[in-house]
């Protein structure tokens, strides 16, 4: 055998060797109903906030379900203007979503906030401005609950507020 044709079978082991030692076995995760399902966590949410539907919640917007507020857009806008303190601190400029599930009595839990410029990259605001506004959102109690085909059931709400230089300037959606 020539030394060449002894490296190239080597090299073959070796290439065979890194290949399976790349298949392993995984563990798989339990993977809920639909992308960025709330789940509860001990250390973030209400003990006493119950979903009527554990294993399944509507995502936003499925079926129509949308804004379901009374009084709707106009309402959640007021109560954000007339409650949000106004902070001039430059660069504190960005949005902030707050993710949550509205339950089958049209309560809401599970907060989840996202904080971000205006590049859509991470970014984390004062805690003057991001406290002020979870805890409007918290105190929103105009949702309804979301019925369909005669059952009642939980879905996911999000709110996207627009902060320019310490100042509420939107309510999307």
């Amino acid at each position: 055998m020539s030394t060449l044709f002894k490296i190239s079978r080597i090299w073959n082991v070796l290439l065979c060797l890194a290949m399976f030692s790349c298949v392993g076995t995984t563990t798989e995760e339990k993977y809920y109903n639909d992308l960025g399902e709330i789940r509860f966590d001990e250390k973030l949410d209400d003990i006493n906030f119950k979903v009527c539907h554990e294993d399944y919640t509507f995502p936003f917007n499925y079926g129509g379900v949308g804004l379901v507020y009374t009084g709707e857009k106009r309402e959640l806008e007021k109560t954000y203007f007339d409650n949000y303190k106004n902070t001039r601190i430059e660069g504190q400029t960005g949005f902030i979503t707050i993710r949550f599930i509205i339950n089958c009595e049209g309560k809401a839990g599970r907060f989840r906030v996202e904080e971000m410029d205006l590049n859509l990259e991470p970014k984390k605001f004062d805690d003057t401005i991001s406290t002020q506004i979870i805890n409007i959102t918290k105190s929103l109690d105009g949702w309804q609950a979301y019925e369909y085909e005669g059952i009642t059931y939980d879905y996911q709400q999000y709110l996207t507020i627009k902060i320019e230089d310490g100042r509420l300037k939107d309510v999307l959606p």
